[in-house]
């Protein structure tokens, strides 16, 4: 598989009255396209931090962080915006959806934001997610887990080469959850697209390719799934 992304001794600390915080302390990540990877590890491991510096959302304080073989930019806050926005889709816990559009213009302002409006485009993409027949409603008309399945569909909208989530079934149990996931699964698959996923759930291991544990800002373990 082609290489996608590489990170070498990445460093996140923070100054506290209290001393220096190390939210990541030496992470070496390589990720290959096409692969799902799932981060687990206790509260306070540093997971989301790293998911915060795979997207540029947050700079890193050490080491370096290459994308499709050029530097990811660091210090410049546009140029981190304009990287997020050609190669990043994010898919939060709380879904974040518009409760004034209807399902499918939630998808379409995505589209607006970023290469354009495609109807046609976004209409598949809810077909795939099996929620075409949902276009017209909104929000707060259909279940957490079809939100959560319209939050996915939102961020392959604009074709993102990497998909990350941070707890993205969280507010589900666990037959939505399996649902939303094999719906994610399926379509990252069709899409192309390379996934990285926070989650405490264990359970969400089956469908990933390969799990990355994380304790103290440090990886404890990287394996591939069976």
């Amino acid at each position: 598989m082609k290489q996608l992304l590489k990170m070498e001794k990445i460093q996140r600390h923070y100054a506290m009255p209290s001393g220096t915080v190390k939210a990541l302390d030496g992470i070496n990540l390589e990720i290959n396209e096409g692969e799902r990877i799932i981060l687990l590890g206790p509260s306070g491991s540093g997971k989301s931090t790293l998911l915060n510096c795979l997207s540029a959302l947050d700079a890193s304080t050490g080491g370096s962080y290459s994308f499709a073989g050029s530097p990811v930019p660091q210090e410049n806050s546009e140029e981190m915006t304009t990287f997020r926005r050609e190669n990043i889709g994010y898919v939060f816990q709380f879904f974040n959806l518009l409760q004034d559009l209807t399902v499918l213009e939630n998808i379409l302002l995505i589209q607006e934001l970023a290469d354009g409006r495609n109807e046609a485009r976004a209409r598949n993409l809810l077909k795939l997610v099996g929620l075409d027949q949902e276009a017209n409603r909104f929000p707060a008309e259909i279940s957490g887990g079809q939100q959560q399945r319209v939050a996915i569909a939102r961020s392959l909208a604009k074709s993102p080469r990497l998909l990350l989530g941070d707890e993205l079934t969280g507010n589900l149990d666990s037959k939505t959850s399996s649902m939303v996931m094999e719906v994610l699964v399926k379509a990252c698959e069709a899409e192309g697209i390379t996934c990285v996923f926070v989650t405490h759930d264990e359970s969400l291991i089956e469908y990933a390719t390969r799990v990355v544990r994380i304790d103290s800002g440090k990886v404890m373990s990287d394996e591939i799934v069976e």
